[in-house]
């Protein structure tokens, strides 16, 4: 079963075509790499695939449904770039901003429960952040910020991941672990990745990943497939 399923996908921006005939198919717990210089194209893409964006033609599909249609979306985990957790101004702990995601399940009062804890120390725990769970989000380092994020993305058990550019000024040492981290969920989980990314070279490194594509110009083109260059 295909994950993803992107047909003729043409984006615009006015006159400016900023997506051009974009196809791709993606397969369950697949690790998918984006690149592309900056202004390529590669935000446009990710928000046309989260359906905050609709094409002008051509369509998306997640898990066999149209993105426009979609309503499971505790199905698709979402990680922004590194600066969206910086901008976090009000004083909230790794753990809290971690357990917000489960909102939908906090009932009247709109208070989460001890379950829902629960399943936030355990996300925690399992991607290393356990000790870290009552600090305060913007006074952890870039590299755990990012983690945590993951967790919250995690925490409603998703079955895809996209992350755009999480390592983006982050330490080495913080990047190299980041991508074990995520190389583990696609393994423990079968869980499908969508990375975009600058830093290439890194992430063949780290992870085992099954495809990278590059957006040049709107365009999207497979360079390298399985270890093998196309």
């Amino acid at each position: 079963m295909n994950s993803i399923e992107i047909r003729d996908l043409n984006f615009s921006y006015g006159e400016n075509q900023i997506l051009k005939d974009i196809n791709l198919e993606i397969k369950e717990g697949e690790f998918v790499v984006i690149i592309g210089s900056n202004g390529s194209g590669k935000s446009t893409f990710i928000k046309n695939l989260l359906g905050e964006l609709k094409p002008q033609t051509g369509y998306v599909e997640i898990l066999g449904k149209n993105i426009t249609d979609y309503k499971d979306y505790h199905d698709i985990g979402y990680v922004p770039q590194m600066s969206v957790a910086q901008k976090i101004a009000f004083p909230i702990t790794a753990r809290e901003m971690v357990v917000l995601n489960l909102y939908s399940e906090f009932g009247f009062f709109k208070f989460a429960k001890a379950v829902q804890y629960k399943k936030a120390d355990e996300i925690l725990e399992y991607l290393g952040l356990l000790e870290h769970k009552n600090k305060p989000i913007n006074e952890l380092s870039g590299g755990l910020q990012q983690r945590a994020m993951i967790a919250r993305a995690m925490i409603n058990n998703p079955k895809i991941l996209i992350l755009d550019e999480p390592t983006a000024g982050v330490d080495e040492a913080s990047r190299h672990a980041f991508l074990k981290s995520i190389q583990k969920l696609n393994d423990d989980k079968n869980l499908t990745i969508i990375l975009v990314t600058h830093e290439l070279d890194e992430v063949m490194e780290f992870a085992n990943v099954d495809s990278t594509y590059e957006i040049q110009d709107g365009v999207l083109v497979k360079k390298f497939k399985g270890g093998e260059k196309c």
